[in-house]
Order: C-alpha cells, then structure tokens, then sequence
C-alpha cells in the first residue's frame, strides 16, 4: 500500500467513526453518555491489549527502552516553556492551564501515532510506539495534573498531589502500564512469542474494532461551539505540536547519540511520529476533571487534530514511506 492509499485509509476510518458518534448522538440514537462507558472499556481493555500484544511480539532490546525515558524529556520542555508562553496566547488563567496541557500531550496511543506508526512499520512500529507510551502514566501524574492543579481556580478540585498520584496509578484504567510492564518482562525474560498467534491476525483485528470505538466515542462528545473565539490558541498549539515539539525531538535524539542508548533507525523513525502527532484525547478528560474549560478543550482537540490529518499526515507517510 503506498502513502496516498495509506492516507485515504487513515483518513477515512478516522473521519467516519467520528461523524459516526456525531450524528448519533445528534439523531439521539446513542446518547451522549454512552461516550463513558465506550471510553472505559477502551482505556481498560482496548489500550491493555494491544500494548501487551504488540511489545511482547515485538521483543524489544534496551536501548529501545530510551524511548519513553526521552518522551518524557520532550513533553517536560514543552510544558515548561508553554506555562510562561501562555501569557502572549490568552489572559484568561484556565486557558492558560488549558494550553499548556494541550501543547505537551500528544495523541500518542494507538488512537493516531501508534496507528500511523503501524500502518508504516507494522506491528514492529505499534511495539515501538506502545513502549514509547509507557511514560503516560508517570507524565498524567507528575505533569498534567500539576499544571491543571495550578491553574485551576475551584478549591473543590484542589486535591493533593500525592492523593491523586495513588489515585493514578492504583485505578483500574491505569492498567495498561502494568499490562505493558508484563510484556516487557516477558520479551526481555525470553519468553517466546506463541506462533500460533502469527496464524490468527489477532493485533489487526483489535486495531479494527478500537480505532473506530474510540473516535466514535470521541464524537458522542463532539460540539462545535467555540472555535472562532479560539482561533490564536488553534493556530498557537498547531506550531507547538507541530513544528515546534517536532524540532525538541531532534534536539533530543541528537543529543542521545553521545549515549549509549542512542535509537535504533526505526526506534528513531517511531519517536519523530510521536513527536509531532495531534493533541491527546486524554487532554480533554483533564480539562473536564479539574474544570480547565473542558468544551474549548474539545474544539481545540477536533481543530488539531483535523489540522493534522489534512496537512501532516500525509507529509509523514510520503515522507516514511
């Protein structure tokens, strides 16, 4: 399959499941609530095992491991070089918070960079990119609530950091990062991948069917309000995502050959996808949980993510494949 095919299939699985939810919800078929228990089954089962079977299959080696170590490093940069840029984008305090989340969280999960990066590389890419991911939780934790902590203004949703860091990762949909771990321990443990698996396409068949859940999930919740009044911070966060994570990522790789956990070429080739992928899903759940204007997170994470769709992704698979 070449790049333009590539396109008009990721385009258009995306762009239907998404209008799908819209319009179920808009003829009330699905109500709008169905979005939660959706996003539930996915976040504790869809995520768990498609991150378990892609590493285990994928048997990674350490240095592949500096892979979320440098993510990590990346979305600290960019976080804390938006927290001050945002004064120049918005006055208001909780689109300053909601920017600056939106800037630093990257729609890395099978959901869009793991996706772009299987249908380029495969299941070896969706390994890549599902130990790329293994930083989430850690950066949910440790960034992302932080940042919204600091910048929200109800002192009902001032809970304290080490509350919900045991909240993070002793909830049940934190399990992914234990399902990952498993496949770590078992790859690096020698443990050999079942061969009777390679018969059964098991890993594209879970890609089938959450891809198209999760952005149908994502347009149960879809309204179109907001997006003239946000226009600066529309095109502020596509420079961010875009160009500007995209350069910290090449600051960051170059600066890991003087390591020794430099990346493998396609290791590299997965962490230049994620580095410049839309903003996250799980940004808009942010926004909503500590009241950080969670309908203009929603527009920003449609604008985005159209933008991206339209004018990055098929700069990436010309450019991969």
């Amino acid at each position: 399959m070449d790049a333009f095919a590539k396109f008009v299939v990721t385009v258009s699985l995306i762009s239907l499941a998404t209008a799908g939810g819209y319009f179920a919800r808009r003829l009330r078929i699905v109500p709008e609530k169905a979005s939660h228990p959706l996003m539930t089954f996915i976040t504790i089962v869809g995520y768990p095992s498609v991150g378990f079977l892609s590493i285990w299959r994928l048997g990674p080696g350490l240095a592949d491991l500096a892979l979320p170590a440098m993510g990590m490093i990346q979305l600290v940069i960019i976080a804390l070089i938006c927290i001050p840029l945002s004064r120049l984008i918005t006055s208001d305090r909780k689109e300053r918070g909601l920017f600056a989340i939106s800037s630093a969280a990257g729609n890395w999960a099978y959901t869009m960079g793991g996706f772009v990066a299987f249908i380029i590389y495969r299941a070896q890419g969706l390994g890549l990119a599902s130990i790329y991911c293994l930083f989430f939780t850690p950066a949910l934790v440790f960034v992302y609530y932080p940042i919204a902590r600091h910048f929200t203004s109800s002192d009902k949703q001032r809970i304290s950091l080490v509350k919900l860091m045991f909240r993070s990762v002793l909830d049940i949909r934190a399990i992914g990062l234990a399902a990952s771990i498993t496949a770590l321990c078992l790859s690096l443990g020698g443990v050999a991948w079942p061969e009777s698996l390679d018969k059964f396409p098991l890993l594209d068949i879970l890609m089938l069917i959450m891809i198209p859940l999760s952005y149908f999930s994502i347009g149960l919740r879809l309204h179109g309000a907001h997006f003239w009044q946000l226009r600066k911070m529309i095109l502020a966060l596509a420079g961010m995502r875009f160009i500007f994570s995209g350069l910290v990522a090449m600051a960051v790789v170059w600066l890991a050959g003087f390591t020794p956990w430099e990346l493998s070429p396609m290791a590299r080739g997965v962490f230049y996808i994620e580095a410049i992928v839309p903003t996250a899903v799980m940004m808009v759940a942010v926004a909503n949980m500590f009241d950080l204007r969670p309908r203009e997170g929603s527009a920003l994470f449609v604008a985005n993510t159209l933008m991206y769709l339209v004018i990055i992704l098929p700069l990436v698979l010309w450019f991969f494949s």
